[in-house]
């Protein structure tokens, strides 16, 4: 397996607890505040998340806007939270683990993110993958910015 068909992880410390991060991550209508790409996104049915839940969102993709599909693939409150997508060329799989910092003053996330590509897709995942891996770091310093914020 070549260097571009791994997943990609980084991790990122978090002056807040973990149950304060997870309600944060766990809530679509925050994705945009943090992953600049994403225009909006919204669960189907916000009162009862959990696995399996189906949400959406408008992400800006090769230059436009396109709706995204994804279901809840975790859900383990103050632990780990993942979803992923469930139509398209290219489907991400994310997923979040969360644990108390070694002093328990905040949280250390581990952020996951894999590509799967059907059809055209197989083509287009390396580059997506790319893609991720150059953004990550900075998407994730803009979540601990946010949760950090007063």
């Amino acid at each position: 397996m070549s260097e571009t068909d791994k997943a990609i992880t980084a991790g990122v410390d978090i002056a807040r607890s973990p149950s304060h991060v997870f309600d944060y991550i766990a809530d679509a209508k925050h994705i945009p505040e943090w992953q600049p790409d994403v225009r909006q996104a919204a669960y189907d049915q916000p009162a009862a998340v959990a696995v399996g839940t189906r949400g959406q969102e408008v992400r800006h993709v090769m230059g436009a806007d396109r709706p995204i599909n994804w279901e809840v693939t975790d859900y383990d409150p103050n632990r780990r939270y993942g979803v992923r997508g469930v139509d398209g060329p290219v489907r991400a799989h994310v997923t979040m683990d969360l644990a108390p910092t070694a002093h328990g003053a905040g949280t250390h996330l581990t952020y996951g993110i894999d590509f799967e590509g059907h059809g055209i897709g197989k083509l287009i995942a390396p580059l997506a993958r790319r893609s991720a891996r150059k953004d990550l770091s900075t998407t994730l310093e803009r979540l601990r910015r946010q949760l950090e914020a007063p």
